[in-house]
């Protein structure tokens, strides 16, 4: 019989179990795609059920299921341990977004579904900007603007809010009953700030209990149990942000390494000691060190989002990825003089211009899909390198680097990015933030003494990519630079 970790991933765009070995050998990987609800959908769900939305933007917004991901979480659970079988499962862990917010009433019932527009923003901004909200972490100004922004909004509806969650958290309350969360998606460290709740007159039972992603929140519930069909006493620990998780699983976790995500958003983070004065400091890695980073906005959603453009089905992506970097790496570095400004969200590094979006540049008649599938990832690529050049002024030049996400399968992507940064980059797989879900389980289980340790034992890296056209790579940033400052004039 097989002993497994469990890992549940649920990130902004796809919902991912994966189970590990203990030696942090990948033997299942299931993902399914999220829904996002169209823009009638209202928030709350006891309404929209009558088709009625009365509390809606009159533009888009993403809004999501919560319930959907637990359905969605139970489904692929029980995937991965029938293709696991025979096997025993040793426990759970999570990795999971930050940036949702769900609320819910004292039995746990979805009362406000996760959005992501700006309808809480001027809310958000008068937290940080008051005397008492300077310094507060960015997911506590979030959560906290967007229950401000309810209680505004649809008092009757927040009047019945027992429990607020970030997205990972509110499943960690299906499995165990347990309201908590991590350091890194809550806080920002061990507690929440009192001052908080007293000049915005929040009640602090709102808020998951801060613990160490290595912690056990607790076992499973009876129901729990049998919907996912574990035995009771199946032990599930906190897990982290996944930020946190795609160092942690890449094995980039001591000062000085450095990680690179291409999932959703394209994302750099170094791990330091001290965090340099200035430095964009995203969060601490518990207990005592600091991920300073930079988001490229939807970067790594950028391919999905493409190929979702030209109408290519979700079922078929894998094969069209194949086939379309197999095309595209038959083109010269640079795709023959088309561009892609990878703004499709807006810039937030190493610089804020918010209101940019993505733009193609350098069409001719000769060019094809292809072409502008290459740009899209060196589009990408581009706006990693201005980001880690940032990063590096800032804080140095990293010890080495660790290349995450989905969008690393992609030995095409890989290339590009070792050949604009100019560093060799180290690949694992395709579940690298459920990795880092596993290792936390591992560490709270006692089968390693801390994460470095389990990380050593529990990451295998499956490459190495070193740069072989730094000079064209060079060059391509260099006129991409130029059409991203022409931006600023067309914006």
């Amino acid at each position: 019989m097989n002993d497994i970790l469990l890992a549940i991933d649920l990130g902004t765009t796809r919902l991912k179990v994966a189970a590990f070995a203990p030696d942090g050998t990948l033997q299942h990987l299931r993902a399914r795609r999220h829904r996002d609800l169209d823009a009638s959908i209202d928030l709350l769900p006891s309404l929209s059920d009558q088709g009625t939305a009365p509390h809606t933007e009159p533009r888009r917004a993403t809004v999501q299921d919560p319930d959907a991901w637990w359905r969605d979480c139970i489904e692929l659970v029980r995937d991965v341990r029938a293709a696991s079988e025979p096997c025993r499962v040793l426990g759970l862990s999570l990795s999971g977004r930050g940036g949702a917010g769900i609320f819910c009433d004292d039995e746990g019932a979805v009362l406000v579904r996760p959005w992501s527009d700006a309808r809480h923003r001027a809310l958000e901004r008068d937290l940080r900007e008051h005397p008492s909200g300077r310094g507060f972490a960015p997911y506590t100004t979030a959560l906290a603007s967007k229950f401000l922004w309810l209680r505004a909004s649809i008092p009757e509806v927040a009047a019945r809010v027992r429990h607020a969650f970030h997205a990972k958290d509110f499943l960690l309350y299906r499995l165990t009953g347990q309201h908590l969360t991590d350091w890194s998606t809550g806080p920002d460290g061990p507690s929440w700030p009192t001052d908080l709740f007293a000049a915005f007159d929040l009640p602090e039972a709102l808020f998951p209990k801060p613990a160490l992603p290595w912690s056990i929140a607790g076992t499973l519930t009876p129901y729990a149990a049998k919907a996912l069909d574990l035995p009771i006493d199946t032990p599930v620990a906190v897990g982290a942000h996944d930020g946190i998780c795609a160092n942690v699983g890449a094995g980039a976790t001591r000062p000085g390494s450095c990680a690179i995500t291409l999932g959703t958003n394209a994302v750099v983070r170094q791990v330091r000691a001290q965090a340099p004065a200035g430095a964009p400091r995203f969060y601490g890695l518990p207990p005592d060190r600091h991920i300073i980073g930079g988001d490229a906005l939807l970067g790594g959603r950028a391919a999905d989002w493409y190929l979702d453009l030209i109408g290519v089905a979700e079922a078929g992506r894998e094969a069209e990825f194949a086939r379309r970097d197999a095309a595209a790496a038959a083109i010269p570095v640079g795709a023959e003089g088309v561009r892609f400004l990878p703004y499709l969200g807006g810039q937030v590094a190493p610089r804020a211009r918010r209101g940019v979006r993505a733009a193609f540049t350098g069409f001719g008649i000769g060019h094809g899909s292809d072409h502008a599938w290459r740009a899209v990832l060196e589009g990408t690529g581009c706006a990693v390198r201005a980001i880690f050049d940032d990063l590096s002024l800032r804080c140095g030049a990293p010890d080495r680097v660790r290349l995450t996400g989905s969008g690393a399968r992609s030995a095409l992507w890989r290339q590009i990015l070792a050949d604009l940064i100019g560093r060799p980059l180290e690949y694992s797989d395709a579940a690298v933030e459920a990795r880092g879900a596993a290792i936390f389980l591992a560490v709270a289980l006692g089968l390693h003494q801390d994460i470095d340790t389990a990380a050593d034992t529990m990451v295998p890296v499956r490459g190495e990519v070193t740069p072989t056209m730094t000079a064209a790579a060079d060059a391509l940033y260099t006129d991409w630079r130029n059409w991203d400052r022409a931006l600023d004039a067309a914006s």
